[in-house]
């Protein structure tokens, strides 16, 4: 079974749905090679207008890197590469000069609220959770979180969230200025489609032309550098034993 499907929609969206269900739709290489496939497609089709990013199911999003998958990461040499690899990815969807949309179809934890962020928009399920909980397992945000989310909400809300380190109700995350729509149950992805419409009735030049204003002030050498020194101090978290005992717990009670 693929871990990512891929669709286009006639209407110039490309939807890109992470397919591990029984992961609760965390990421591991397969998925991460493809994110960055799909980026590269949507920034070079001049067809395509909007990315939007789900899960399958309606239990997760996503929940973050696959610790099954990546434990045996221990040196942060080992686990740099990883975190480096993944982050530039989130650089480029940050830096995507098309609308993109993070559609949380169900709870969004650790690096899937990385995820989450690097896009424009976030509509999610109402009832769900999300949280950046890296901190419950030792280490900081790994793939450039905490740096986009100080850019994204205010300054007081994103420490919060980042010092909390717990599952919070999307409603209150909507009221911090993360969430951007609640959605009721029912076909999410017709209610996406709906609040894209006045979007998706733009042209192609006009979208670029916007998108490639907003991210001017993140292609900054002293942005980039802030990005990755912090995923680089994540990598030395990651060989501290606190993360090792987190991650074995973790993984025993799978």
């Amino acid at each position: 079974m693929s871990s990512v499907l891929l669709e286009r929609d006639y209407d110039g969206i490309v939807w890109f749905t992470i397919n591990r269900p029984e992961k609760r739709n965390a990421i591991n290489y397969e998925v991460m090679d493809a994110l960055q496939d799909t980026i590269r497609l949507v920034e070079e089709n001049d067809k395509v207008k909007v990315l939007v990013i789900t899960g399958t199911g309606e239990q997760a999003f996503c929940s973050g890197g696959d610790l099954s998958e990546f434990h045996h990461l221990h040196t942060k040499e080992e686990a740099y590469g990883m975190l480096s690899k993944m982050g530039t990815i989130l650089y480029s969807l940050l830096t995507l000069s098309k609308p993109t949309v993070a559609l949380l179809n169900g709870m969004a934890v650790g690096g899937g609220c990385e995820l989450a962020t690097a896009c424009d928009f976030r509509y999610a399920k109402q009832g769900v959770k999300a949280g950046f909980i890296q901190g419950t397992l030792g280490i900081t945000t790994g793939w450039g979180g905490a740096s986009m989310l100080f850019e994204k909400i205010p300054y007081a809300h994103a420490l919060d969230l980042l010092l909390r380190a717990e599952r919070m109700p999307v409603e209150k995350m909507a009221e911090y200025g993360w969430v951007h729509e609640l959605l009721t149950e029912g076909n999410l992805k017709e209610q996406c489609r709906k609040l894209l419409s006045p979007y998706l009735s733009q042209s192609v030049p006009v979208l670029r032309a916007y998108k490639q204003i907003a991210v001017k002030k993140w292609k900054t050498d002293e942005f980039r550098a802030k990005f990755f020194a912090e995923i680089e101090q994540c990598a030395i978290l990651w060989g501290s034993e606190e993360h090792e005992e987190a991650v074995r717990t973790f993984l025993n009670r799978s």
